[in-house]
């Protein structure tokens, strides 16, 4: 009989112990999942609040009237083929571009007729200064000196870009004394006044409407391209070669109809 009570206590108590243990698991179960909710709501939050506050959202001025722009263009108007390039001044591959591809892209195509480039700029959301580049670009164009303005902010990307500043204005307008026959004064004032502001807007709402979704995206005759891989002298080449293909094929087929009649 008192073997059986000792094993009758053993068992008990091992009962409580093993009660005990469940409890522990079931309170540790329920606080990962407080854990979880509560890490889940602050990243929630997080990305709501990115996503609700863009540089684009917060500089995007609705109360401008319209104004009608279509970019700046470099180039002969007889050229044959426009090539279109919606580019963000901020944007690191479109200063690539700007850097290494287009000083050939305009010997080779540009200066010697072949082809006029259309830039227009559209201001990426990610990009704090791009706003502000775009705008002093629009003010040099006001003197006739946008492509010296363009070739500036590109090659002084690393001075204004939202990275390194939050003044961008004021390193700008110290590299527009670079620009020979300049006003610097005029150009200051138009900086300061934002009064390009809805010109860029205009601009972003062509982007808009082409669907771009990143830069730079260049329009070759019907193709639109983006690419995220670099645009190397020869890949430009090979879409300009087949843009300009086309336009020999329409041509060949609009002057077989006509003869025809």
């Amino acid at each position: 009989m008192a073997q059986k009570r000792v094993e009758a206590g053993r068992g008990q108590r091992t009962r409580v112990v093993k009660g005990a243990g469940a409890s522990s698991a079931r309170k540790l179960f329920f606080l990962l999942i407080a854990v979880v909710a509560v890490a889940g709501i602050a990243v929630l939050t997080y990305l709501s609040t990115k996503k609700a506050n863009p540089a684009t959202v917060s500089q995007y001025d609705s109360t401008l009237p319209p104004v009608k722009s279509e970019g700046y263009v470099i180039g002969s108007p007889q050229a044959p083929l426009e090539v279109i390039e919606f580019g963000d001044f901020e944007c690191p591959g479109c200063g690539r571009f700007a850097e290494l591809t287009e000083p050939d892209v305009r010997t080779a195509f540009i200066n010697t007729g072949k082809i006029r480039l259309r830039f227009i700029d559209y201001p990426l959301p990610m990009h704090a200064n791009t706003w502000n580049a775009s705008r002093a670009a629009a003010c040099a164009d006001a003197q006739g000196k946008f492509w010296p303005m363009h070739d500036l902010l590109y090659a002084n990307q690393d001075k204004w870009n939202g990275e390194v500043t939050h003044d961008p204005d004021k390193v700008i307008k110290g590299l527009a004394h670079q620009i020979p026959g300049l006003d610097v004064g005029a150009f200051n004032k138009c900086v300061d006044s934002r009064e390009m502001q809805a010109k860029i807007q205009a601009h972003k709402k062509l982007g808009d409407a082409r669907n771009v979704q990143g830069t730079p995206t260049f329009i070759f005759g019907s193709r639109q391209v983006f690419s995220d891989r670099g645009w190397p002298f020869d890949t430009f080449k090979a879409y300009v070669d087949s843009a300009m293909a086309e336009l020999d094929s329409a041509k060949k087929a609009a002057a077989g109809g006509s003869k025809k009649k």
